[in-house]
């Protein structure tokens, strides 16, 4: 029993601090969480089926193997934290350069292979290994419910408590200690063989106790980095910031994607003069991102004020103790603004601005995208004084503009033309997109700017002799736009919080940066595809019901097919309300492990109530028909809570949904998969005439399948093409044909 529990709490604990890793080698992408997810479950599945047959088939010793693979993943799980840091070497990417999709999904899918394989026997061994009086469909389900039981512990311990005083490694080592102790517990009457586990586990104990665990980690990290210069590497509750010096130049990480250098003059002019030289007198200025040189740039207008809004407090306390231009954040003129996200603090300040700056990566994710919505613009026009200018800007090539890119700039255009009436971008290697609703000042003629330049007795060495006579020229700014105005054959959308068609196309843009393959699928899917697809899937579950032959050679197929849609709704489920999470709060990389916990909570309490009533259900196939509603519902509920929340401005009703509703949502989620797995395993295993061990690795792996699939899909494709409402009605829609498969079976 000890053991299960603690299967299940190494597996939670693992796969929270794994994917934590992979968001940081993967610039922060949350389309890394699926990629993640989908790994995870493939390879457990895949683990659990395998095993399965094997000890179904044969005499097999498997409480020597259950200990085995423990004492196997003592040494795994360590280095798998060490295998994902040094992912990006193994694909020839750099630190601040941003992740293929190929390179990302490879990662996310090869390196966790040992882990999951161990981890997915170690459920098939468990239920062959655990009885009970009641026989082995309760064993199974009690199986499960012990395992869902250690992954909730796993999860809030790691979320509330390990995450924010121990390091990455010394957790793994830790997770290691626990299962050398199941390790030594099942080889307790094995002679010479519990010698391994005895002699191992005070090894672990002393390297986490003594802290050589830690400083082990330091090593790898500095390794990690290795021809970057690491100062500094720290983790706070917002994610990882590394800071690094080569040659003189210091750089920021935030989550492995570069925030900025200093000094770094030129990209700091720009910047700063830009949007400032668009107004006619900037007073009081609100930057979103932002480094020292910037700042430092930007007080050399006439301002009064200016606000810097940075979510993580410890990028802040790393830029004032390790960059020599960190001095400039004491400056009286400036009020930092941290431990609040910018989008959070436009929704809530009541100051009004002049100009307002984001100095931010382009959409390349879910919480980056949010910064490039019509939610986000109208509520910048709102803090905007008369005659206000906002702007922001992405990396270009000069002389060149792909179709990927194209997409992408024509939809941000789009997205803030719906605004304010007027907006410019300026070409060159960095494109600014500025807009107002006052026109006659905003301009891109060079002599204008340098005139104000002039006026204001600014001296910006770069912007004089570089950017504005040759990146503002009259020929470049007309080929510009001459681009920017061929558009047939592209079609311009809107960005918008829960349809975020920007991210999609800066997903196809750096995509075809690597491989022009992606790009072309991602290129080729449109939304009609998306729900032909689904259409065809449902379908083809459908048409086998009609056909007597099928229900003969495979009893019990149409509840394995609803274990698999319930697996895909399900992991439709987690990753929609994380990234509903992420667009509303834009913190998910804390909440990850609290989302997760919850909704194993729910699946502890959803499988433990049923499995104790197994023996006194009659007619199992109708409460599997009631649960199977149950999970047609949910998703058709999702979309109004993600509105209620998405759009208001109410300061507690937001911190309800964070504390309350967005942790509550996955729990009742989980609460009707975990019901409902007990009850197909007790239906299958009865109509197929299946061993206990084989019935439970099968199901068990057709439901983290269908997760798989889910994990895959939904973040590449759905979310962005269909939005989030458009994913919640496709995963209702599969469920409501499992619905009405089971009800079609039924009747026979």
């Amino acid at each position: 029993m000890q053991a299960l529990f603690v299967m299940g709490f190494t597996s939670m604990a693992g796969q929270i601090l794994l994917m934590r890793e992979f968001l940081v080698v993967s610039y922060g992408n949350e389309l890394t969480l699926g990629l993640t997810l989908a790994g995870w479950l493939f390879w457990v599945s895949a683990g659990s089926v395998l095993t399965g047959k094997l000890i179904s088939k044969k005499e097999f010793n498997s409480k020597g193997l259950f200990a085995f693979i423990n004492l196997a993943l003592a040494f795994i799980l360590p280095l798998s934290v060490v295998a994902v840091r040094y992912s990006r070497r193994l694909f020839a990417t750099s630190y601040g350069e941003i992740t293929g999709i190929t390179p990302m999904a490879a990662g996310a899918f090869f390196l966790l292979i040992p882990a999951c394989l161990s981890l997915g026997a170690l459920f098939s061994l468990g239920c062959a290994l655990y009885r009970t009086g009641a026989g082995s469909v309760k064993g199974i389900g009690y199986v499960y419910a012990l395992e869902a039981c250690g992954a909730a512990s796993g999860g809030l311990v790691t979320s509330f408590l390990f995450i924010k005083i121990i390091d990455a490694l010394t957790i793994m080592m830790f997770l290691g200690l626990l299962n050398l102790v199941v390790a030594l517990f099942m080889l307790r009457d094995r002679g010479a063989l519990r010698l391994i586990p005895a002699l191992l586990v005070p090894l672990f104990l002393y390297g986490i106790l003594s802290g050589e665990s830690s400083r082990l980690d330091n090593l790898i990290l500095e390794g990690q980095w290795a021809g970057h210069g690491l100062v500094a590497s720290e983790n706070s509750i917002y994610g990882n910031t590394a800071v690094t010096r080569r040659d003189g130049l210091y750089s920021v990480y935030t989550n492995g994607l570069h925030s900025f250098s200093d000094p770094d003059r030129m990209n700091a002019e720009l910047a700063a003069h830009i949007p400032l030289l668009e107004h006619p007198s900037p007073d009081k200025v609100l930057l979103i991102g932002a480094s020292p040189a910037i700042l430092e740039e930007a007080l050399k207008h006439p301002v009064r004020e200016i606000d810097y809004v940075e979510l993580d407090p410890k990028l802040i306390d790393m830029v004032s103790r390790h960059l020599p231009g960190g001095r400039i954040l004491r400056d009286e003129r400036i009020d930092l603004i941290t431990g609040l996200d910018g989008r959070r603090y436009i929704l809530f300040t009541e100051k009004s601005y002049d100009v307002v700056a984001l100095n931010l990566a382009g959409p390349c994710t879910a919480q980056l995208n949010r910064f490039y919505t019509t939610g986000f613009f109208l509520r910048v026009k709102e803090v905007l004084r008369d005659g206000g200018v906002v702007s922001f800007n992405l990396p270009s090539n000069p002389n060149y503009m792909s179709e990927e890119q194209l997409s992408l700039y024509l939809t941000l255009k789009a997205t803030l033309g719906s605004v304010f009436k007027y907006v410019v971008i300026t070409p060159g290697e960095r494109n600014f997109f500025i807009a107002s609703d006052i026109s006659g000042y905003i301009t891109l003629e060079a002599d204008a700017l340098a005139g104000r330049l002039k006026d204001r007795g600014i001296r910006a060495p770069f912007m004089e002799g570089y950017f504005l006579p040759s990146e503002l020229s009259e020929e470049r700014i007309a080929s510009f736009r001459k681009r920017l105005s061929d558009v047939e054959g592209i079609r311009v959308l809107k960005n918008s919080d829960f349809k975020p068609i920007a991210y999609y196309y800066d997903m196809i843009l750096w995509s075809s940066h690597f491989t022009r393959g992606m790009a072309r699928i991602f290129n080729y899917v449109k939304p009609f595809h998306i729900y032909a697809a689904v259409a065809l899937l449902c379908l083809g579950l459908l048409l086998p019901a009609f056909s007597g032959p099928v229900a003969k050679r495979f009893p019990g197929w149409h509840i394995l097919a609803c274990v698999g849609t319930t697996g895909f709704a399900e992991m439709t489920f987690q990753i929609v309300i994380l990234l509903a999470f992420q667009i509303i709060y834009g913190y998910v990389y804390y909440k990850l492990g609290i989302i997760m916990t919850s909704y194993m909570a729910g699946l502890i309490l959803g499988s433990l109530y049923v499995n104790k009533r197994l023996d006194k259900i009659r007619d199992g196939v109708g409460l599997f028909k009631k649960t199977q509603v149950y999970v047609f519902i949910y998703p058709l509920i999702l979309p109004f809570v993600f509105s209620v929340f998405g759009g208001s401005e109410n300061e507690t009703l937001l911190a309800f949904g964070s504390a309350v509703v967005f942790p509550a949502l996955p729990f009742i989620a989980g609460a009707i998969g975990g019901f409902q797995f007990p009850l197909a395993n007790s239906i299958y295993l009865v109509s197929a005439g299946a061993k206990p061990a084989y019935s439970g690795g099968l199901t068990y792996a057709l439901d983290l399948f269908g997760a798989f699939v889910g994990a895959c899909v939904v973040t590449a494709f759905l979310i962005p093409l269909a939005g989030l409402v458009g994913t919640c009605l496709i995963a209702a829609s599969l469920n409501l044909t499992g619905l009405v498969l089971i009800m079609i079976i039924g009747k026979r």
